[in-house]
């Protein structure tokens, strides 16, 4: 199947903390069970994007990202060609996509080039190809929406490992917008919910998106005050998502014995646990997820558009595309200040 929409511009690192707009970037091969969608905003990724803008690349060896990396997995925009396989999209619809896997410019490493002109997904990039492209329903601005990728990352966690029942205590340490809609999705299920963060900028998004019970990571005496809280048992759950290991070991000491100890951070380091101690003498259950599935995003964008997540305060600041580096140090620079950015293009 032919295609208009096989090169245009996208967001490249070039290298540590380098941004720039290419503007000749080959795109993946339309199909039949493809869609072409235009973007008009695409979403910063705090988490994994920053970490490659830094340096920090995921992966060891051969599975490590190189320079020069198409970064970012959330844009959104309008769909303006449809494969004849392809039922659930007509164009003019808006919809989101995520992480291109191949077919994408071989002078560049895909990290997953979320921050192009177009975003084609099709059977030459994805194995389910346009199926990985999800509608935007009414009542969800496109500037927004792509926020729904994120909160799938969440959505993983909650509904396959963590499964919170009415009654228990769940508390999510990590208050960036994974976090956030994690303990939003806790409280949904009919959990109380205790956040914590190191900011008080994040703790006050926390508050804004109906999650009341707040407590502040770095003051003296942390895990006390959680069993206080707790009547001295601990929560029946933690959900760690800030990618510290010292944080995730922390934990394993708070969780109540017999509870649960979710990983959800992208932790680059070791992490260092003496099972005797802590999931062996505490009967504890760890478990792990990384990214989401089409499934998720399609959960959560359905609460969003219903008004079970509350979603706004979680975007800090929106800028044009051309502006990359400077949004990028800015988000970098000022965890105080952003929970995330969207580029406008």
């Amino acid at each position: 199947m032919s295609s208009g929409y096989q090169r245009g511009k996208a967001i490249v690192f070039t290298g540590r903390r380098k941004a720039e707009l290419h503007e000749d970037v080959a795109l993946p091969r339309m199909d039949d069970d493809g869609v072409v969608i235009r973007t008009q905003y695409s979403t910063i990724s705090r988490g994994t994007e920053i970490d490659l803008y830094t340096g920090q690349m995921h992966g060891r060896g051969a599975h490590a990202q190189t320079y020069p990396i198409l970064p970012g997995y959330m844009p959104c925009g309008e769909v303006m060609e449809v494969g004849a396989n392809v039922s659930h999209l007509k164009r003019g619809d808006f919809a989101i996509g995520s992480n291109l896997f191949k077919g994408f410019d071989e002078r560049y490493c895909c990290a997953w080039a979320g921050h192009c002109e177009y975003t084609v997904i099709s059977g030459a990039s994805h194995p389910h190809g346009a199926k990985r492209a999800v509608k935007v329903p009414d009542g969800v601005a496109p500037k927004y929406a792509a926020l729904a990728v994120l909160g799938a990352v969440a959505q993983h966690g909650v509904e396959v490992k963590v499964k919170p029942q009415p009654g228990e205590t769940v508390l999510v340490v990590g208050q960036g917008v994974i976090g956030n809609f994690a303990a939003q999705l806790c409280k949904l299920a009919g959990a109380r919910v205790i956040v914590a963060d190191l900011e008080d900028f994040r703790l006050d998004v926390s508050r804004a998106c109906g999650l009341d019970e707040t407590v502040n990571a770095s003051q003296d005496g942390f895990p006390g005050i959680v069993r206080e809280l707790t009547n001295g048992t601990g929560p029946d759950a933690v959900i760690e998502v800030t990618g510290e290991p010292r944080s995730l070991e922390a934990v394993l000491k708070i969780a109540k014995p017999y509870g649960r100890v979710h990983a959800q951070g992208m932790y680059l380091e070791p992490v260092n646990i003496y099972i005797p101690e802590t999931l062996f003498g505490r009967n504890l259950t760890l478990s792990a997820t990384c990214g989401e599935k089409t499934e998720h995003a399609e959960t959560v964008i359905e609460h969003m558009a219903a008004g079970r997540l509350v979603y706004e305060p979680l975007l800090s600041i929106e800028r044009p595309v051309d502006a990359a580096t400077e949004t990028y140090e800015y988000v970098h620079n000022e965890p105080g200040k952003v929970m995330t950015a969207v580029f406008r293009w």
